[in-house]
C-alpha cells in the first residue's frame, strides 16, 4: 500500500503517493477543464501519462468531503483485503475536492455478463463469476463495509477474476442492518443480457453462504429483495404496480422483455 506525503499547488492541498510518477499540474487541468462523464456529484475524465492511464475524479464544491471519503475507504478496503482504485492524488481548494487514481483496468461486470452468457461453452464461467459476486459482497459486508453505490457499473473484473469496488465517496463502516440489503437492490435493479433468475439467485445464495443464513433465512431474504427490486423498477422506469404484480418478477427483469428499458427507449421503426 502507498504511503502519502502532504500535498499543496496553487491553492489546493492534500495527499499525493509518495514516489509515484503523477503530472499534478495535468491532472488538475484536467480536473478544472469541464470535460469527462458527468454524475450527480462529481465529473470523472480518463487521462493517459506515460506510465499508465489515470482517473481524474472533480467535485464541485462541498464535494471536497467525498474526495476525502473516497481516499479514506479505498485504503481501508485494500487494508481489509478488497480491491479498490488506487489514490495517488487527493486534494481539495475552496470546499472542491480533486481524487486521481491508478486505472483499475479490468471489464466492466455487466459488459462480461453479457459476453459469458452469449457462448454456450462459457456459462459455467458466467456462473462463476456470479458465485464469487455474490460471496465478495458478502465478505465486505461481514468485513464491516457498506459501498455507497454497489450498482453493476461500480464493479469490474480483472483478469485474475478479483472484483475491484469503484466510486467508494459514500462507502461507509456501520450501518449494515440498513444498508447491506440496499447494496442488493443495487446490485440487482438492472436487467442484464444473459441473466436469467436462476443466476440472479446465485449471486443472491452466495451471499446468503457467505452470512451464514440457513435455508429459511435465504428464502425471505430473496422475497425481500425482490420486492424491493420491483418497486425500485416500478419509480425508476415508470411501469405501473400493477402491471408488475400481474406479469412476476421474472418477466419484470427479462432482458429482450416488454419491461426492459432498453427495448422501451427504442425510437418506433
Amino acid at each position: 500500500m502507498s504511503e502519502y506525503a502532504r500535498w499543496n499547488r496553487d491553492g489546493w492541498r492534500g495527499w499525493r503517493a509518495a514516489g509515484e510518477p503523477l503530472d499534478e499540474a495535468a491532472s488538475l487541468a484536467a480536473a478544472e477543464s469541464g470535460e469527462g462523464r458527468t454524475s450527480r456529484h462529481a465529473r470523472s475524465l480518463r487521462l493517459a501519462t506515460p506510465t499508465g492511464d489515470v482517473w481524474v475524479k472533480a467535485y464541485p464544491p462541498p464535494g471536497a468531503r467525498r474526495a476525502r471519503r473516497a481516499f479514506v475507504m479505498g485504503r481501508a478496503l485494500a487494508a481489509a483485503g478488497f480491491v479498490a482504485p488506487e489514490t495517488l492524488l487527493v486534494a481539495w481548494r475552496r470546499r472542491a475536492g480533486v481524487l486521481v487514481t491508478r486505472d483499475t483496468g479490468g471489464e466492466d461486470l455487466l459488459a462480461l455478463v453479457d459476453r459469458l452468457g452469449r457462448d454456450r461453452d462459457l456459462r459455467g464461467a458466467k456462473r462463476s463469476l456470479l458465485a464469487r459476486l455474490g460471496a465478495d459482497v458478502g465478505r465486505l459486508h461481514q468485513a464491516g463495509f457498506v459501498h455507497g453505490d454497489l450498482v453493476p457499473p461500480n464493479v469490474r473484473v480483472r483478469d485474475d477474476g478479483s472484483l475491484v469496488f469503484l466510486d467508494n465517496d459514500r462507502t461507509a463502516r456501520g450501518l449494515l442492518a440498513v444498508g447491506a440489503r440496499r447494496n442488493l437492490v443495487q446490485l440487482g435493479r438492472f436487467v442484464v443480457p444473459g441473466l436469467g433468475l436462476s443466476d440472479r439467485a446465485r449471486v443472491l445464495w452466495a451471499y446468503a453462504g457467505i452470512c451464514g443464513l440457513d435455508r429459511r433465512a435465504r428464502h425471505r431474504l430473496g422475497r425481500w429483495v425482490a420486492r424491493k427490486i420491483t418497486a425500485r423498477r416500478c419509480a425508476i422506469d415508470g411501469i405501473a404496480a400493477e402491471d408488475a404484480a400481474r406479469v412476476g418478477f421474472r418477466e419484470l427483469m427479462r432482458s429482450g422483455g416488454a419491461f426492459d428499458p432498453a427495448r422501451r427507449t427504442e425510437p418506433d421503426a
